[in-house]
Formats: C-alpha cells, structure tokens, sequence
C-alpha cells in the first residue's frame, strides 16, 4: 500500500469477484533444505480425472482504514465449504462457490481475513465457518480497530472487530485484541532492549533470515537463530504477499531480559516486519529527511531459555548437581528404506488455507 498524504480515517469498501479465467495453479511447496513435502493421497476414479476444471471463484471484500497514522487494508474473503476432498485440496485458494449457470450455493462456507499494510500482506484469526443462505456477494461488515492497553513501544497496539451484519442481524465473525502495528514505531524505547542489526543482504537471504518465492508475489520465509554452533527455529513457516521485491523488506528484532534462575537465562522476543514507505509524486512527507517505515509484529516469544556463561552453582543451596559418567556411547541401528510411495495431490501451501496463531 502507498502512502498517501490524503488518507482519512472514513472506512472504504470495495468487493473483487476473480474471473474464472485468472490463474488457478497452487503454489509449489518448496523449503529452504532439502527434505520431503507433506503430501495427502487422494486415489481418483477414471470418471474424475477425465472431468475439465469448471469455474472456481471466491469472494473478496476489501476495506480501508486508519489505525493510528498506519493506512491498513482488511480483505475477508469467503469460499464455499465441500465435503468432497478432491474440491478442497485440488483447487487451492479459489473453490467452486458458483455452478456455471452463475447461481450462488448455499451451504456452509468459509471466512478468513487478511491483513496489508504498505504492500505487505498477512493471515490473521482463525477461519470462521458460517451457513448463508443468500446471495453471498450481498454481504456486508462492519470493520473497525481502537487502541489497545498500553503497548511498547507506545501506539503499536490495536483491537480488531469484525461483524457481519445481514438483514438486519449483526454476526462477530473476527475479533483481536493484538493487531501491532505502526508508523515510526521508537522500539530505543523499550528498556533493556537488544536489538539485532542487519549486517547483510544477498539476492536471496538477509543474515537473519530465509525466503523463498512460492507463486506471484507469495513468500514463505523462515527464521532461525544461531548461537556459537547452537541454534532452533523461531518462525517455520510464515507466508506473506509482497508487493514489489522482497528484498526491500526487512526485519526488525529485539529481545528484553526477565527475571530468571539462574539469571541471565530467560528473554522475550519480538519479531516485526519494516517497510519502507514510498511517498507517491507530489506527497511530501512531514521530514523530508528523514526515511519513514511502517512495522507489523509477526511473532512473539516470552520464553525464550539461553544465555551465556551461566552460574548454575549458585542458583540454590537446595539444587544437586550431576555428573558425567564415561565417554559419550555410540549406538547404531539398522535403517529400513520406505517402500515408493503413490501418486499424490500436493497439500495447498496458500497461507488463507492455513492459520498462523504464530503471528500475533
């Protein structure tokens, strides 16, 4: 999203219907290392396989708002929920909402929201699954956002509403009470906070991080860490659209010591994304010296165990103290290779088809 000068806080509303003709082809499921994607099976009769794809479409509705100074832009979007397996997984991100005579289906169908901001885009809640008997493409939502509890740094934290109001009966259909995000956040604010500089960018990683281009402008990226020889995995799998390069987004993360036995040994860490915001001609920012980014917090932990030179002799006079016995003993066992496995249907890797609680 391009910042503009002129945004106000009045609510837009747009609504995208994807033509049958736009692409249809999921995502390839490809990691950073080596290793065999998670396939489902799903045998197809002869009859199946012999059937062309018909028109698979979802419904997208679009709103804009303020939070803050922070322009946003909420896509929630709905998709008719088939018991047949082979609809769910061989269709990826548009399932078949329409027959080809263009009437809606009612049934159960599927809501999942999506979260932008300056051209980064993100799964938020969980799905949430309602009956319509209607005309889908009639709907309407309230969107709303307000500030949080106190949040550091200050003005980064929002709660989220979302109500679907039809003929005259108003439904909750997404609710956060940890929507972070920001302008111009002043994280050298935080007390006792750490944080981690970027140090370098090659054409397909930063220091501290991974990505790879799944489909479009699709990118699953991971985030590992690494401590003398030592290291774990703090995200797996975040997927995020990006408008433009990736490249020009970066990452910015901090840790803050808590109090721990032995001490030293427990922090928290925060995870955002930064980007930097693009002013359109004739916009002129309020420092026209100064650069101006945009931050969405895409992962916390507040038990995150290490530390260095640790004093664990002194933690208690109650705690004993173990030893080693004899060198370390190597065990071999026989390993049996798997036998080939079948022809398979590749998991959708489109992040509206998964949910990531690891977000907020």
């Amino acid at each position: 999203m391009t910042h503009n000068s002129n945004a106000t806080s009045r609510t837009g509303r747009s609504v995208h219907w994807p033509s049958s003709e736009e692409s249809v082809y999921p995502p390839r499921s490809v990691r950073m290392v080596p290793e065999t994607p998670y396939r489902l099976t799903l045998p197809l009769a002869r009859s199946q396989q012999s059937q062309p794809l018909t028109q698979r479409e979802r419904y997208v509705y679009t709103y804009k708002l303020l939070a803050g100074s922070t322009p946003i832009e909420f896509q929630i979007s709905s998709v008719h929920d088939r018991s047949n397996p082979l609809h769910r997984y061989q269709t990826d991100r548009r399932v078949r909402v329409e027959p080809v005579s263009g009437t809606p289906t009612p049934g159960k169908y599927t809501f999942r929201l999506s979260v932008k901001a300056n051209g980064i885009e993100r799964v938020m809640c969980d799905p949430t699954i309602l009956r319509l008997s209607m005309d889908p493409r009639g709907l309407d939502f309230a969107v709303f956002v307000f500030p949080g509890k106190s949040s550091a740094p200050a003005g980064s934290m929002f709660s989220l509403r979302i109500w679907l109001r039809v003929n005259g009966v108003d439904h909750r259909v997404f609710s956060d009470d940890e929507l972070w995000i920001g302008k111009d956040l002043d994280f050298y604010s935080i007390s006792q906070a750490s944080i981690m500089i970027l140090r370098n960018v090659d054409s397909k990683s930063q220091l501290y991080h991974g990505w790879h281009r799944l489909n479009d402008n699709l990118y699953k990226y991971t985030i590992d860490y690494d401590a003398n020889g030592v290291g774990g995995n703090f995200i797996e799998d975040l997927r995020l659209r990006i408008d433009g390069d990736p490249r020009t987004m970066t990452f910015l993360i901090y840790t803050v010591p808590i109090n721990s036995v032995p001490a030293g040994s427990s922090h928290r860490v925060r995870i955002w994304t930064k980007s930097l915001v693009s002013h359109a001609a004739g916009d002129h920012p309020a420092h026209p010296f100064q650069d101006s980014y945009i931050y969405q917090r895409i992962y916390k932990n507040d038990l995150f165990k290490i530390g260095g030179q640790l004093d664990f002799n002194n933690m208690s006079n109650k705690a004993t103290v173990g030893f080693a016995v004899g060198p370390v003993k190597t065990i071999t066992t026989p390993v049996t290779h798997a036998p080939p496995q079948p022809t398979t249907v590749a998991r959708p890797g489109f992040p509206e088809e998964k949910s990531h609680k690891g977000y907020q």
